[in-house]
């Protein structure tokens, strides 16, 4: 005797449950949120007397007319994510294809996105060099090297995604 599944309500509040959710990928609170904010969307920070002596002493006189240091815009999270969007979202329709046969639940494919798209984001962080450092800065890293987002690790390694209610 032959068997009959009805999986259509399964895959109909499946793809309701898809349609009530979004990935957010970035970099949530704490120090390293407010150093990636400041990297996306650059910041201009007024020079201080105590800030023009303390770069003095290592180093780096300012022009007396140097009111301001302009740290500029490196738009790694908004770049990372038009680079990769395309590359992710050609595998969404084998997610999809799995959650009607019922293998896969809307979390599942979320999370496997997200996933995905954060890596994404990540590779396109770690090789941004433009645009470049001061040399001052460069001299003065923990770890050397010249990646404007890329010293210690830790901005880059604090990205990473959830999943929200729309």
């Amino acid at each position: 005797m032959a068997t009959t599944r009805d999986d259509i309500p399964k895959i109909r509040e499946s793809f309701k449950e898809l349609g009530n959710k979004a990935i957010e990928v970035g970099v949530f609170g704490g120090e390293q949120a407010w150093l990636a904010h400041i990297h996306e969307y650059g910041c201009i920070i007024q020079v201080t007397p105590k800030m023009r002596a303390y770069l003095k002493a290592n180093g780096l006189a300012l022009k007396p007319s140097t009111t301001t240091i302009t740290i500029p815009e490196r738009a790694f999270l908004r770049n990372g994510y038009d680079k990769g969007k395309d590359e992710v979202l050609s595998v969404y329709t084998d997610f999809i294809s799995s959650m009607i046969t019922g293998n896969v639940d809307a979390d599942t494919i979320l999370h496997a996105l997200g996933t995905n798209l954060e890596g994404k984001i990540k590779e396109y962080a770690t090789n941004q060099v433009e645009p470049p450092l001061h040399p001052y800065t460069i001299e003065h890293r923990q770890h050397g090297g010249s990646n404007p987002l890329n010293d210690t690790g830790s901005m880059i390694g604090a990205i990473s995604h959830r999943i929200v209610g729309k």
